[in-house]
């Protein structure tokens, strides 16, 4: 579906759609193709994804986009999931109550209480050894809190009580892209590991995750120099990549 609107917004190009199938699937289309970092909206999306092709409940009013960095050079997309992790945090931040409880959960989640709020999804198109496009996927919960799911939810209208406008959350969020785009220019990926985990679960918190479909509890114990995620299990650090926090 072509863009309802199109605009340029601090250097950055933006496509605002009615309906998509999904925001990721539509921005890699020829058509969207741009020398700026470009962002693509949809008003609703029919098959949106999370992280591991989980579904992403797309209800009207929430906001669902993605998003092609064209001026940010990196070597592994994990870093970017790190970078966007701190990029949403602060931008649902600048709209909560200053002692609301909002966290990253790892690797991709963000709750405020136990409640999620955001979800990230990070994708690349490589050529050889060569990382030649990056992407990514962002949903938050402006307006509606989607219910009938395993895991609980919540919104920016039941967590404030000022309006909220989508144009307001993208304008933080192109604000603090560009921000930390230009921090990360400036400093190694420790310092953005470092960052993140002030945004995420206090070291030391207790916590349980699958591994095999068999429940593992163990205690955080931050981010390793490679991004892996340290977890303490039986006195014994182990890392991890690829796993999921359940609680």
């Amino acid at each position: 579906m072509r863009a309802s609107n199109s605009l340029k917004l601090n250097d950055w190009q933006l496509f605002i759609l009615k309906k998509v199938t999904s925001t990721m699937d539509e921005i890699k289309k020829e058509c969207y193709k741009s020398n700026l970092n470009t962002l693509l909206m949809a008003y609703t999306q029919t098959t949106g994804r999370g992280r591991n092709n989980n579904t992403w409940v797309s209800n009207l009013g929430n906001l669902f986009l993605s998003i092609k960095l064209n001026t940010l050079k990196i070597s592994n997309p994990l870093i970017l999931n790190y970078i966007t992790g701190i990029v949403v945090y602060d931008t649902i931040k600048f709209f909560l109550e200053k002692n609301t409880n909002l966290y990253i959960k790892w690797p991709n989640d963000l709750l405020i209480n136990k409640k999620k709020i955001a979800g990230i999804l990070i994708d690349s198109i490589s050529r050889g050894n060569k990382i030649c496009e990056l992407y990514v996927g962002i949903g938050i919960n402006a307006k509606i809190a989607p219910a009938h799911l395993d895991y609980e939810t919540t919104c920016l209208k039941d967590e404030n009580t000022i309006t909220i406008s989508r144009k307001k959350v993208l304008r933080k969020l192109i604000f603090y892209f560009n921000y930390w785009e230009n921090v990360f220019k400036n400093n190694n990926f420790l310092y953005i590991a470092n960052c993140w985990m002030k945004r995420s679960l206090p070291i030391d918190s207790k916590i349980s995750f699958k591994d095999n479909k068999k429940i593992i509890n163990g205690i955080y114990k931050g981010i390793s120099e490679t991004g892996s995620i340290r977890i303490l299990i039986d006195n014994k650090e182990c890392n991890f990549f690829n796993l999921e926090i359940i609680a």
